[in-house]
């Protein structure tokens, strides 16, 4: 019923959490070539890190013209609203009322209407919808819970049972809250027993919140297991696989990687000849050292890039994934690695890219390849990507469990 948002232009005019100049100023616009997933102000240690990251690669969220994300910045209603529009589809339940606070002319009029129409907020008795007042994290759970037509699924609100201030949580609210307790989707720091309902959602909490929500419906992979921030999810079972103990040690050169996309084996990610996009690889087995140590646990996480690259003497356009960083038990290395060229295709079938993970531009060639077909319900999620396009009837496939990722200069882990 739900499907990731395919970004358009139009819609990333309204760039969800993106910069303001002040109260009533809009979201700032990023368009995919302007847009960021790594913020100065959010270091590999910073406990929403992979919830920004992946949202913003996903041109979900958006940051600030300086580099910063400002994650502890309050969210407004009208913001939320935006960020709502941009990271769900689904059909409209009911026709959104004319708020005596939202003329046409606001920024976020539409978004608003939209929010409302698909039932993840509601306005006030008076019937306005004060789009500049701060959203209190409760509201933000409750209108998720709304919006995705979830319920405690034996009809109790049990799950309130783990949180300390579960009294302080209204009573319009305990069932969404519940639900969405039971469903994964609130994550809750720094002490992941406090809900803290009637405090402030900050743009961190906000983008955890909306990453959790799509986790549970199957739109985005759950975090890596070796990613702290799970720690933070209420509900979650510590009963995880533990992370192996992990040893000091030199990656020499020539190394190969294994990776596969977070969390999922066969998942697939198509991009357009001459794109660049952002993306994070998780890797697939532990890497040791000549003593078995562990010295590259399963599960890090390796940021980088699909980026063109020419093959001298050929005439096929092709791609290569480019690591920069590498992320293990929180603390982040710069890499040099790099997989090999993987050529552009034409032959692409809608059975071949079931789930596959498709930017905007590769998904209008493909639609061109099997005749404008409509991709609406093969594609699983669609990313974002830059980069001027230099073919029209080819795509690039990439499957990150064949990608021979292999490391070009030596690095030290653990040290």
């Amino acid at each position: 019923m739900f499907s990731f948002r395919q970004i358009s232009s139009n819609r990333t005019t309204l760039a969800a959490l993106g910069a303001i100049a002040g109260a009533a100023a809009p979201l700032v616009s990023m368009t995919p070539a302007a847009a960021q997933s790594q913020f100065v102000d959010v270091n590999a240690n910073y406990w929403a890190r992979p919830y920004i990251e992946t949202l913003a690669a996903q041109d979900i969220i958006a940051g600030f013209p300086d580099g910063t994300f400002k994650p502890d910045q309050p969210v407004t209603r009208a913001q939320f609203a935006a960020i709502v529009r941009q990271a769900f589809e689904q059909a409209q339940l009911r026709s959104a009322p004319r708020f005596g606070d939202v003329p046409s002319s606001y920024w976020a009029s539409e978004a608003i209407a939209d929010a409302y129409g698909q039932g993840f907020m509601s306005g006030y008795p008076d019937s306005t919808f004060k789009p500049e007042q701060q959203i209190p994290r409760v509201q933000v759970v409750v209108a998720l819970a709304n919006g995705l037509s979830i319920s405690p699924a034996d009809g109790s609100n049990q799950a309130l049972s783990v949180y300390s201030d579960a009294s302080q949580i209204p009573d319009y609210a305990q069932s969404p809250v519940a639900a969405a307790t039971e469903n994964a989707m609130v994550v809750s720091y720094p002490d992941v027993n406090r809900l803290r309902p009637q405090q402030t959602a900050t743009r961190a909490d906000v983008a955890a919140f909306i990453y959790q929500a799509l986790v549970s419906q199957g739109q985005l992979p759950e975090l890596a297991v070796s990613e702290s921030a799970r720690n933070y999810i209420v509900g979650y079972e510590t009963a995880n696989p533990v992370a192996p103990q992990t040893f000091a040690g030199t990656i020499p050169t020539g190394t190969q990687i294994p990776l596969r996309y977070p969390n999922a084996n066969d998942v697939e990610i198509v991009v357009a000849p001459g794109q660049t996009v952002a993306t994070a690889l998780e890797v697939s087995g532990n890497l040791v050292n000549g003593a078995n140590q562990v010295l590259i646990p399963a599960g890090s996480i390796v940021q980088g890039r699909i980026e063109p690259v020419e093959i001298r003497g050929a005439t096929v356009t092709a791609a290569q994934f480019v690591a920069d960083t590498l992320t293990i038990n929180g603390r982040t290395y710069t890499i040099d690695a790099e997989s090999s060229a993987i050529a552009a295709t034409e032959s692409v079938s809608a059975g071949s890219l079931e789930d596959a993970l498709i930017t905007g531009a590769a998904e209008s060639i493909i639609g061109s390849i099997l005749g404008n077909r409509d991709l609406g319900s093969l594609v699983g999620a669609v990313i974002g990507g830059n980069g001027n396009v230099t073919s029209q009837n080819a795509v690039i496939v990439i499957n990150p469990t064949e990608l021979d990722l292999t490391v070009e200069s030596d690095f030290m882990v653990g040290n």
